[in-house]
């Protein structure tokens, strides 16, 4: 009995083929099947001429050579270094500067709040007679001209008017 290579794989499993996530099946299809691995060739020859085309295209923009890494991972961890170097750096700074801020301070420094003196009988007695005295004179009955619109003699004048 003959493997059944009528069925071609999906597009989706060709996708994961070419991202490098194809599964155990795939590959062993893509053995025996020659046309779903001419697929898988086909376009891989076509992101090489892509690749190329566009590093040409590039090199010609530019009249420099474009400066393609033989490992991209080396740029990665040189990154992470340089990231993580930096984060630890901030972080010692941060410590040194509290810890300054620390030695500061007197050792036995007991954080209480002081109480605040009250006001006498004598001071609340003069501020409600100063505030009496601003309210009588910012309370005049001079004629605004809000007035004339008479919003105190209608308070419901949003309302909708009721039918009879």
């Amino acid at each position: 009995m003959t493997p059944d290579i009528s069925r071609h794989l999906a597009d989706e499993a060709l996708n994961d083929v070419l991202i490098g996530l194809g599964s155990l099946e795939s590959g062993a299809h893509l053995a025996r099947c020659p046309e779903c691995r001419s697929k898988v060739e086909d376009f891989r020859a076509d992101m090489t001429l892509f690749n190329s085309a566009s590093i040409a295209w590039s090199q010609s923009r530019n009249g420099r050579p474009v400066e393609t890494s033989p490992h991209p991972v080396a740029h990665r961890i040189r990154f992470a270094f340089v990231s993580w170097s930096a984060a630890v750096a901030v972080l010692l700074i941060m410590a040194v500067t509290l810890w300054r801020h620390s030695a500061v301070a007197p050792p036995n420094h007991v954080n209480t709040l002081e109480p605040q003196p009250s006001d006498s009988e004598t001071q609340i007695a003069q501020d409600n007679e100063l505030l009496q005295q601003i309210n009588a004179a910012i309370g005049s009955d001079d004629d605004f001209p809000i007035q004339e619109y008479n919003f105190r003699e209608r308070p419901h004048s949003r309302l909708k008017p009721q039918s009879q």
